[in-house]
């Protein structure tokens, strides 16, 4: 709950503007309770970013590794970033807002997961997709992760589940089907 709120107002806010006890507040705490958990709140700033991206990692290997066939891995791999960034201020958006918050090793540290989670789409993209470049298949999967992690910022008023088949949908057509058959 702590983690989920941090990072709620880590987006809303820079990570200088949050109190802890705008954060106690919103979690129904004292702000002086957040050190019972975290030793500060630069150690809070991390586990909202780091938390995400581990489980997201975790979650795309093992699907990679898992699931033969390609194309329902990168469903897979969809649906579970969808319903993570629905449920979540995906972490990326805070880290690009608090990123200069974070010690440079732990910013590395974090890019280096991003970049882990990315060849996890990518390697799969390039199974499906091998008219594509290297560098298009990056393109292509960024562009979906942009996409997908922009949803939360958007109070379009559907349906969580009616968002998250047009997003899957929109991500699917976007990662494979060719720019010449459209």
């Amino acid at each position: 709950m702590l983690i989920k709120v941090a990072g709620e107002l880590f987006n809303e806010r820079a990570f200088d503007a949050v109190t802890t006890e705008m954060i106690g507040a919103r979690a129904g705490v004292t702000g002086p309770a957040l050190y019972r958990h975290f030793p500060s709140k630069q150690a809070l700033l991390i586990a909202v970013l780091e938390d995400p991206l581990d489980e997201l990692l975790a979650h795309a290997r093992k699907t990679a590794a898992e699931v033969t066939d390609p194309r329902k891995a990168l469903e897979e791999m969809i649906d579970y970033h969808v319903k993570r960034s629905l449920q979540n201020v995906p972490s990326t958006l805070v880290f690009l807002k608090n990123e200069h918050n974070v010690p440079e090793d732990e910013r590395h540290r974090m890019r280096r997961m991003m970049r882990l989670y990315a060849e996890e789409w990518s390697g799969l993209v390039t199974r499906l997709r091998p008219d594509l470049s290297d560098a298009q298949t990056r393109v292509l999967t960024h562009a979906v992760f942009s996409m997908i992690n922009s949803v939360p910022q958007f109070n379009s008023g559907l349906d969580p589940d009616i968002v998250a088949t047009t997003i899957r949908t929109a991500a699917i057509n976007a990662l494979l089907i060719p720019a010449d058959a459209i």
